[in-house]
């Protein structure tokens, strides 16, 4: 996907319900929330875009993004040294959260609000690649024993996962980045309970001047040709760019399989039971928090919109520079398909008509994806609808 070339036609869109472990300086669209006149001074009472239940102060709440304010504010706003973001990505292998993270930057990168925040990708994907073969073909597993992406060896997988995390901790610790992104499947509950468990120790440890915020974006993609579309791509990675095609199907296929049989999507009521365990200031009634929780969530590129509005429990004194990262957050997520994933969805089409790989290099290909013969025989005979229907049967 690249950036931006026009929005998608109105009547293109419907409503129903490769990757990088570095650091970048932010140096993407002038968009904000009501939310933000309220912080602002602009308006005297709560603002409209959020509701809650009478009486639940600081409970968790529904925050609505209504994309009628593109004009930019007086100035900047200015986070405080203390003040850090955690993006936990949650979702299956090749639904596209490495590239939406690339766009996440641009899209900072371009406003000339927050410009000045400075973002880290960590790609646990990457770690595993680093830390087992760096620079060399990876091993073919002969058993399960050996398949990293069996469910018998997760605790290979939250191994690496954790060494990502910890980077990225020592980075926010350090003053040398303000949001983090964690880009992993985060698939299970209790890899998601793990990560807001070191969020709460080190947010709550004695002498820490650091909060860190996390916001959870879930990144879903259930249309069938994108799924095919993805797997194409994610055969020219580095785990397989010296294999086979047929071969490098096969296998990705197998371990998307894996995955199936242990994913478990984000959901409210884990939302509220985050909060809860995590941000319920002991000893004060409930729904009095001393941190933040957000929740945003992608399907299929943009194309889709989840019809439950975006989640949000936050604490009372939540200042309004945070207030905006995170109403800037509800803004990408609200117009993703027209900024970004219409560029996506056109070259998905072209490849599914014709079987050619037309995307422009990213830059970051191991080998150039452009101007290869068809494939799209070869992956359809594998990724067919007996495999889909293998994958519904999988899922929890």
């Amino acid at each position: 996907m690249t950036d931006r070339e026009g929005p998608l036609p109105s009547n293109a869109l419907r409503s129903h319900s490769t990757s990088m472990n570095s650091l970048f300086s932010f140096q993407n669209e002038n968009s904000y929330s009501s939310i933000l006149e309220y912080y602002d001074g602009a308006a005297e009472s709560p603002p409209p875009s959020l509701t809650q239940e009478a009486g639940e102060e600081g409970s968790p709440l529904t925050l609505n993004y209504d994309g009628r304010h593109w004009n930019a504010l007086r100035e900047a706003p200015v986070l405080q040294g203390t003040e850090k973001f955690l993006v936990v990505l949650v979702g299956l292998p090749a639904v596209g959260k490495s590239t939406i993270s690339g766009h996440l930057i641009r899209f900072l990168q371009n406003n000339p609000r927050l410009s000045h925040l400075r973002c880290g990708v960590f790609n646990a994907g990457q770690v595993r690649r680093d830390l087992t073969y760096s620079g060399r073909s990876m091993k073919l597993a002969n058993s399960s024993g050996e398949d990293l992406f069996n469910p018998k060896n997760s605790d290979k997988k939250n191994m690496y996962a954790r060494i990502t995390l910890e980077r990225l901790f020592r980075e926010l610790d350090a003053d040398r980045c303000d949001i983090a992104i964690f880009d992993a499947t985060n698939s299970t509950i209790s890899r998601r309970r793990f990560i807001f468990q070191q969020v709460h120790e080190y947010n709550t440890r004695l002498g820490s001047d650091i909060n860190i915020t996390p916001i959870v974006l879930q990144v879903t993609c259930n249309d069938e040709n994108f799924i095919r579309f993805n797997i194409h791509n994610k055969t020219f990675n580095q785990d397989y760019f010296d294999k086979p095609y047929e071969y490098a199907v096969r296998d990705f296929a197998q371990r998307l399989k894996h995955y199936y049989t242990q994913y478990v999507p984000f959901t409210e009521d884990e939302f509220t039971t985050t909060i809860e365990a995590y941000m319920h200031i002991e000893g004060r009634t409930p729904g009095t928090y001393r941190g933040s929780l957000f929740f945003f969530s992608i399907i299929n590129a943009g194309l889709d919109t989840d019809l439950s509005a975006p989640k949000v429990g936050f604490a009372p004194q939540i200042s309004s520079a945070v207030a905006e990262v995170v109403a800037a957050f509800g803004d990408f997520v609200d117009h993703y398909a027209q900024m970004y994933g219409h560029k996506y969805i056109t070259h998905a089409n072209e490849f599914m008509k014709n079987g050619r790989n037309t995307i422009p290099s990213l830059g970051n290909e191991p080998i150039s994806l452009t101007s290869r013969p068809s494939y799209l025989s070869t992956l359809c005979s594998i990724i067919d609808d007996q495999y889909f229907n293998s994958l519904h049967s999988l899922r929890k």
